[in-house]
């Protein structure tokens, strides 16, 4: 009898919420959400403002500028973009920044 009342007792909705996303489908979503905004994070507004769309497939972070400038300046540094956004991230999600 008292297993049936510990599934009912009042759980955290940080607890709960936690559960819910650790489920596979949702965990590759909400990790593919993270890295999208990590590029605005770490890139700060400015070059945000700029920035048309962000999407992260096969380890690649693709990014759509409408700048040409600006894209020919970050393209010189890719790599340390690279880092800098896995290191945002706390690990090596993202192999390679593609500028369209």
């Amino acid at each position: 009898m008292s297993d049936s009342k510990e599934k009912y007792d009042p759980k955290p909705i940080k607890s709960v919420l936690k559960d819910i996303i650790s489920q596979k489908p949702l965990k590759k979503g909400v990790q593919q959400i993270k890295i999208c905004n990590a590029w605005g994070e770490t890139m700060g507004d400015h070059i945000l403002s700029y920035t048309d769309e962000v999407r992260f497939s096969h380890n690649t972070l693709y990014v759509t500028l409408r700048s040409a400038p600006l894209k020919m300046e970050l393209s010189y540094g890719l790599d340390s973009l690279v880092k800098r956004i896995n290191g945002h991230l706390g690990d090596e999600f993202v192999h390679k920044i593609t500028l369209v």
